[in-house]
């Protein structure tokens, strides 16, 4: 069977640079490699209907985030449009834990969590002309609803998976690249996470597991990849969190001689317990770690059942200050937020010499304890604007004065000001000449883009379709 995978372009109410592989699609092609498969990346191209002419796919495969769904949803009309025999299918977080979006005449199959078993036996089931009701984790839309297929744990074998179809990306390979214009690509060592934030579901599509592929075959894997890769992103949503593996990770790499740049997730409460493990891990090419820091209180943290404290973060901080470890500080802006709260948050930064924040507005995603805790709050309804650039709730202040605030907030965190009144200071207690690898050269050319996001959020209120009852 021909099979091509779609990925969808950029939502347009996202401002973002980086972009990277569909990893997803690799593992689902690699899968099933008695069949001719193709991916089409919708970021880069956009005549989706010449690859239908030119491929003539007899299944397309489509995945989506919540902010995805409506463009998602117009591709899969097209397809369907353009020719009714072709099955379409979708997976995703958000076909997962809303697959009545896609009850709508255009989906044949809603794949319902990981597919990577799933999938095969679907392709392997439809080129036999066999049942595909007796494939779990299936949802399959008709006039009467969704049928939906025996439910069963996903297998937690990651060994057992394919390394993925990379060639399938080397028309895009050059096209991959982080904000900083590195080159990069994407390593799966883990999936699931034992923890239980209110505000994420990725616990959820392991069934609160949290699983890993063995050492030897994410080495190989490093290995394998082209020369000419900058950095390598571990996609994982908690790296580090068995440390005994960690360290051997570390040391497979170091005595491999893999001369990568890595960058990983991790939580602070890991970092504080195992300072050494970073230092291993820097060793080992640990350039960046995404950090979710999430809030400046411990009232906040404890909102977002972080489990975590204040004082493990600023532990945390100095650590990976002292080790050279860039850091990618990831905090949350609240709804509830007054200007004194994001003052307070812009205080945070400063004094704590981080370079690459990043704040995500709270957002409700389908599949969290907070979309179910906040459902009937919601004033934004169009997914179109779950961004994490828009409040999908309420928002304390005035809106137009909530996006000031926030357009307020990246502008002065990524200031030239900022930038060179570090670099003036003698470098004391919390390593401040460290500016998270960003260079002078590279805050200009952030700089120009943070102009333009700057006026992009300040007038976010504009577009935005407030519903209320």
């Amino acid at each position: 069977m021909k099979i091509l995978f779609i990925k969808p372009p950029i939502n347009h109410n996202v401002f973002s640079v980086t972009r990277y592989e569909p990893l997803e699609f690799e593992y689902l092609a690699a899968s099933v490699p008695d069949h001719d498969t193709d991916i089409f990346d919708m970021r880069i191209e956009k005549d989706f209907v010449k690859k239908l002419e030119s491929f003539n796919p007899d299944v397309v495969g489509i995945t989506a985030y919540t902010c995805d769904v409506k463009t998602v949803k117009n591709i899969l009309k097209e397809i369907k449009k353009y020719k009714s025999a072709i099955k379409t299918v979708i997976g995703g977080n958000h076909a997962t834990f809303l697959p009545q979006d896609f009850n709508d005449g255009f989906v044949d199959t809603i794949f319902l969590g990981y597919a990577d078993h799933t999938f095969p036996k679907y392709i392997n089931a439809l080129n036999e002309g066999a049942d595909v009701r007796e494939i779990e984790n299936l949802g399959l839309p008709d006039t009467h609803g969704i049928f939906f297929t025996e439910k069963k744990s996903i297998p937690t074998d990651l060994d057992s998976l394919p390394f993925p179809a990379r060639y399938l990306i080397e028309k895009y390979r050059k096209k991959y690249h982080d904000s900083l214009r590195n080159k990069i690509a994407l390593i799966m060592s883990s999936r699931g996470c034992p923890f239980r934030c209110t505000f994420c579901a990725c616990w959820k599509l392991m069934d609160g597991r949290y699983i890993t592929r063995k050492i030897d075959s994410i080495v190989q894997e490093l290995k394998s990849l082209p020369d000419d890769i900058d950095m390598v992103y571990f996609s994982d949503d908690n790296t580090v969190h068995n440390i005994k593996r960690a360290w051997k990770l570390a040391e497979e790499i170091k005595e491999h001689k893999i001369k990568k740049k890595l960058q990983m997730y991790a939580r602070t409460d890991s970092i504080v317990k195992n300072p050494e493990l970073f230092r291993s891990l820097r060793e080992a090419g640990l350039e960046y770690l995404t950090v979710g820091f999430e809030s400046f209180s411990d009232d906040g943290l404890k909102k977002l059942n972080k489990k975590t404290t204040v004082q493990m973060n600023e532990e945390a901080i100095h650590i990976l200050k002292d080790l050279g470890i860039y850091i990618n500080a990831h905090f949350i802006v609240n709804p509830e937020f007054t200007e004194k709260d994001f003052n307070c948050l812009l205080h945070y930064i400063d004094e704590r010499h981080l370079f690459r924040p990043a704040y995500p507005v709270l957002t409700p995603l389908p599949g969290t304890r907070l979309y179910e805790e906040t459902k009937k709050d919601h004033v934004i309804k169009d997914y179109d604007f779950f961004d994490f650039a828009h409040s999908i709730l309420p928002t304390k202040l005035g809106r137009r004065e909530f996006y000031y605030q926030l357009a307020r907030l990246y502008n002065k965190s990524y200031s030239l000001k900022r930038y060179l009144k570090n670099m003036s200071t003698k470098k004391g207690l919390n390593n401040t000449r460290n500016t998270d690898g960003i260079s002078l050269l590279k805050l200009i050319l952030i700089r120009i883009l943070a102009v333009f996001l700057y006026f992009k959020m300040k007038n976010a209120y504009k577009s935005e379709p407030l519903f209320y009852e």
